[in-house]
């Protein structure tokens, strides 16, 4: 599964994360593009090497080796991970209290990650102790624990693989970041046994943790910029064969005591159309010959499950939900 978008659009331009985009990216190709041998002494050098650490010696590397990336789908995973889900832990943060909290997590699954080499010791020994760990993978799973506890019903768009095909799904963000972190900690459990993979699973598994306790410690309430005031583009599934489902254009606009529904179903009738709505989001789909529409609505409010207004002319669909009180 690789994780395209969220459904969950940020009301700030996010700077802090384009900035900490570009650095990784900047500072990768810096030393890439110089060879393997400047490549490899630049990761030893500015890499966080627990020896090092544990004797109070180059404690700076603590905080480079977040910049410092061992492969490019090393960076690549990443910073997919990072465009995705940084924007709207900024915009809930604000800019500056984003870049402290990036970093003070990825401190802290830095010191995860060595604390649970000597919890490995009996098993792997002092050999791990002089490989540096690199990568922002500490900094972003602070960002996911934070993202995860602000908005679990957002949704992930995904592309799931099923042999020769490829098809798009959203998943909620509490299932699809819950089963990330269920993953890191099995595997990490795993590690301590002498299990040698070169992923420093501790340092995500503390870094989430960090993220949940940061944002639960300070208190920030989750910003949610309202469908209304972007126009939603159908999403072209990418899938080998035909008839794939899309996903409608829709507007929500949050009025007085409601909210209004305008989605466009063109080319399919009004028995074809089938709604669920939840307390802030409205499951539509519909489908006519070969024509198939499936979407997701988040709503700026929560609302009751009761359709009014119900109105579908000339594949325009217009209804109304009264806010919950």
């Amino acid at each position: 599964m690789l994780p395209i978008y969220d459904e969950n659009r940020s009301a700030t331009r996010p700077y802090v994360n384009y900035a900490l985009i570009i650095v990784n990216i900047v500072v990768f190709f810096y030393f890439f593009i110089q060879g393997i041998g400047i490549f490899n002494r630049a990761i030893g050098f500015y890499g966080a090497v627990p020896i090092l650490i544990v004797n109070g010696e180059r404690l700076w590397s603590l905080f480079s080796s977040m910049f410092m990336h061992a492969g490019i789908m090393h960076l690549f995973g990443n910073m997919v991970f990072l465009w995705i889900f940084g924007d709207n832990v900024e915009d809930a943060l604000g800019h500056a209290n984003y870049i402290v909290f990036y970093l003070l997590g990825g401190l802290a699954a830095s010191l995860i990650h060595i604390a649970s080499l000597f919890i490995a010791l009996p098993s792997l020994g002092y050999a791990d102790f002089s490989v540096p760990a690199v990568g922002a993978s500490g900094a972003i799973s602070a960002v996911l624990g934070a993202y995860v506890l602000m908005y679990p019903r957002a949704r992930i768009r995904t592309l799931v693989f099923y042999f020769f095909f490829a098809t798009i799904v959203s998943i909620p963000a509490i299932f699809y970041l819950g089963f990330w972190f269920l993953y890191q900690l099995m595997l990490g459990v795993y590690s301590l046994t002498g299990f040698l993979s070169g992923v420093a699973f501790w340092a995500h598994i503390g870094g989430f943790i960090t993220g949940l306790l940061l944002i639960k410690i300070i208190g920030v309430r989750p910003k949610f910029n309202p469908p209304g005031s972007i126009k939603r583009k159908p999403l072209k599934p990418i899938l080998a064969g035909w008839h794939a489902p899309r996903k409608p254009f829709a507007d929500a606009i949050l009025a007085d005591d409601e909210v209004r529904l305008t989605i466009e179903l063109p080319g399919v009738e009004e028995g074809d159309i089938e709604i669920t709505v939840y307390e802030q989001e409205v499951a539509i789909s519909a489908q006519h010959g070969e024509i198939k529409f499936d979407g997701r609505i988040l709503l700026p409010t929560p609302v009751k499950s009761e359709i009014q207004n119900f109105n579908f002319k000339s594949g325009v669909l217009n209804f109304t939900l009264k806010k919950e009180q």
